[in-house]
């Protein structure tokens, strides 16, 4: 019996160092494979170009229209008047008619060589109507309207070419003045003279006649010249 213990404490010593060599097999873990975070950047939705024009500034140039101040002229004979710049230097010259030709004919210079004047005449010689035909025949043709100033009715001419105008005012017989005598009016400007034609055009617009009663007492300065 006693030996029989001993083998069986031996067997179970045996067992136990048996046990303790035996190593269970490590548990094989997943193999963690690096995370690749793929990140994609929305791309930048680019504005539309915008064109940006830097120009120079411009030079502002002022005009100053220096008005020299109206004054009254009138013409006691021929029963006219109108205002102008005081510093104008205006005549009045008798004009040479045609052999035959009845009653006077008469020019008031406003401005030298023949820039700004007015003819008067007798509406008897139907005169009015050569000068429409004269107007008519300028170069280029010319834009024809109607103006009325202090109740004169006029034909008005226009033709403008190279930065010049030339306008004539027919006065028609029916505002004839009560001795029986009508005007047309002719002026050129250029465009280069600041306010030049809107000078001439102001002369234009005052131009009146006046009748023989009220003939004397007309206010203004006589025009120089032949009567």
């Amino acid at each position: 019996m006693k030996r029989f213990g001993t083998l069986t404490i031996l067997l179970v010593i045996a067992l136990l160092i048996s046990a303790g060599c035996t190593q269970p097999a490590p548990t094989s873990r997943p193999e963690v494979l690096p995370t690749t975070v793929e990140t994609t950047l929305a791309a930048a939705t680019s504005a539309p170009a915008v064109n940006v024009t830097t120009s120079a500034p411009q030079e502002v140039v002022t005009i100053i229209h220096y008005v020299v101040p109206a004054k009254a002229w009138k013409n006691t004979n021929l029963h006219f008047g109108f205002e102008a710049p005081q510093d104008w230097a205006i005549t009045t010259r008798q004009l040479t008619t045609p052999d035959g030709s009845q009653g006077l004919e008469f020019q008031t210079d406003l401005v030298a060589n023949e820039r700004f004047y007015i003819r008067t005449y007798p509406v008897s010689r139907n005169q009015d109507q050569d000068y429409r035909n004269t107007f008519r025949k300028w170069t280029p043709a010319p834009d024809e309207t109607t103006a009325t100033y202090n109740n004169i009715v006029y034909d008005r001419f226009e033709s403008v070419s190279n930065g010049k105008a030339k306008i004539g005012y027919v006065a028609r017989k029916s505002s004839a003045n009560d001795i029986g005598y009508a005007s047309v009016i002719v002026f050129t400007t250029d465009a280069s003279h600041s306010f030049e034609r809107e000078d001439f055009e102001n002369v234009v617009a005052s131009f009146a006649y006046f009748t023989t009663d009220k003939a004397p007492t007309v206010t203004g300065y006589e025009i120089p010249g032949a009567q």
